[in-house]
């Protein structure tokens, strides 16, 4: 019969077991990134965090028993402030994770200074050490909203819309959008006016566009620069992104495609919305479901 008393006096050996399997997951996920092969002023600060994790986890297990054990009030703050870093680490890496939108590239859908939820178990969890998912609840779907590692630095992340998957036929002319030949339909929906990074009014057109299942709003300005005519293939497990202000945004246009294993997560919810030009909150934007 297993001893309660001893085996809440070697908790010990478990906190430090956890420790160091925290430490080889974080230092793993930074492989899986490729940070190490990043430019040294892009790198992550995770293989310094997984060095702290690995040392506190040897500590735990070499003299944890005695620390512990001493009554202290420092092992006290630990184990409460432990319980509660475990919880975060678990619910951020497989289940929900905060994101703030930074830019305006997804206006009107996503204002600069909107607080989202990231549903992280939507694209699954990537293996440490590897670039294969589990646990996934389904593909990408086509008009998705999605949070992903930026390609050319993973240390970054992104959020675009996803209208290009794997074996599609894109191209993109004259800001219209082709699918596989067809084009995807708009409807001029009024005009709709932001300010953008350098602090300038911009007065864009507003159209509904109908991808898939997923109506929504983009920005198009008819007097900005047209692009050079896009046409391509979406290459297997790689999607083709892009944002709703078509002619303020970053996207697969002119970096590429998305691997699947960068993806992080589908946009699910809004949970806080800071207009700081106001000084003051979208309430009417908390609680909204993104699509």
């Amino acid at each position: 019969m297993v001893n309660p008393q001893l085996v809440w006096r070697r908790r010990h050996l478990w906190h430090g077991v956890l420790f160091v399997i925290a430490a080889i997951l974080v230092f793993g996920n930074a492989v899986s990134m490729g940070i190490f092969s990043m430019p040294e002023a892009s790198r992550s600060w995770a293989p310094l965090i997984a060095g702290v994790l690995l040392v506190i986890g040897l500590f735990l297990l070499v003299k944890g028993e005695a620390f512990l054990e001493g009554g202290s009030a420092a092992a006290e703050y630990y184990e409460a402030i432990a319980m509660a870093v475990a919880i975060a680490f678990m619910v951020r890496t497989f289940l929900i994770e905060p994101f703030k939108i930074p830019s305006g590239s997804m206006i009107p859908t996503l204002l600069v200074g909107d607080y989202l939820f990231v549903n992280k178990f939507a694209y699954g969890y990537r293996l440490p050490y590897t670039n294969q998912r589990i646990f996934m609840s389904g593909d990408p779907e086509r008009g998705e909203i999605a949070v992903f590692e930026y390609p050319k630095d993973p240390t970054k992340d992104y959020i675009k819309r996803i209208i290009g998957l794997p074996g599609d036929k894109i191209a993109y002319r004259e800001k219209r959008v082709f699918v596989n030949g067809q084009l995807i339909a708009q409807q001029v929906d009024g005009t709709f006016t932001y300010i953008n990074e350098f602090e300038q009014k911009v007065e864009s057109q507003r159209l509904i566009e109908q991808l898939g299942n997923h109506p929504h709003p983009i920005l198009v300005r008819p007097m900005a620069g047209m692009e050079p005519p896009l046409e391509l293939v979406v290459p297997p497990d790689h999607y083709f992104v892009v944002g709703d202000n078509r002619d303020n945004s970053n996207d697969s246009r002119y970096w590429g495609f998305v691997p699947k294993h960068r993806l992080v997560g589908r946009a699910v919810a809004m949970f806080w919305s800071w207009d700081r030009y106001e000084g003051k909150p979208r309430w009417e934007r908390i609680g909204q479901v993104i699509r």
